[in-house]
């Protein structure tokens, strides 16, 4: 099979000589434009959280979620680890707000998705409050044959969200198939580095965040970085180039 090639891309990569049997998609930033706002509204809840039931000051709020975020790929792991917080009491608190200026006219994805070929798991760290509110606006209610949200990402106990490699290898065996046989769309270098050190094939999806988020870069360059096969623009992008439209 023959890939097209989009004007400054390269051609076919060994990732498109054989077709995943799972595609893994992620879906802030990768099925749904989520720092044209929704973020923002998560982030001040976040510091909201802070400054009311930990009582930091609105500074160190901002200092610490944005630290974690980085130190560990998700806030709500630092906080857990390093102040005793349940995810299970912050995660829908922080989501809890509404979503309807944000999701009013989004088109249906689920045409989209359909033409994947195998079977199609959504992995997100957002929570399962934020997962029902936003697929359905997105049509793909009912649509996946996994949801997995970080309400359910624990492993031997342990919270594991995204960007851990362990979640990566317990969701390819919670599915039955070799990691190899999997691919992550993400629009995070982290997540996706964990999931090729557990195997995956990885699609750095990046369109969004270069539109909505200010992410910066010569557009070949995420070619050259190890943890990424295959960098597009959007999920119809990746259609074109495996030739399924």
């Amino acid at each position: 099979m023959t890939a097209r090639t989009e004007p400054g891309f390269p051609g076919t990569v060994p990732f498109l000589h054989s077709h995943p049997s799972v595609w893994i998609f992620d879906m802030d930033d990768t099925l749904l434009a989520s720092s044209a706002g929704i973020l923002d509204e998560v982030h001040d809840l976040m510091n909201d959280f802070l400054i009311r039931r930990m009582g930091f000051s609105a500074q160190k709020a901002n200092f610490l979620r944005e630290y974690y975020w980085r130190t560990y790929g998700s806030t709500f792991i630092g906080l857990w680890r390093c102040h005793g917080v349940d995810p299970r009491v912050f995660l829908p608190a922080v989501h809890d707000f509404d979503y309807a200026p944000y999701l009013a006219g989004l088109k249906s994805m689920r045409s989209v998705l359909s033409k994947f070929p195998g079977r199609r798991v959504l992995m997100t760290n957002g929570p399962r409050n934020y997962a029902d509110a936003i697929l359905p606006a997105i049509g793909l209610r009912s649509f996946f044959d996994l949801e997995v949200t970080s309400s359910d990402m624990r492993v031997f106990g342990d919270w594991r969200p995204k960007p851990s490699v362990s979640m990566m290898k317990a969701l390819a065996a919670r599915l039955g198939v070799r990691p190899r046989d999997a691919v992550l769309i993400d629009d995070s270098l982290l997540n996706l580095r964990a999931a090729k050190l557990a195997g995956m094939r990885t699609v750095w999806c990046i369109g969004m965040r270069r539109r909505h988020a200010g992410l910066r870069m010569p557009w070949n360059a995420p070619m050259a970085h190890p943890a990424v096969d295959l960098v597009v623009h959007d999920v119809e992008e990746l259609l074109r180039r495996i030739g399924r439209i």
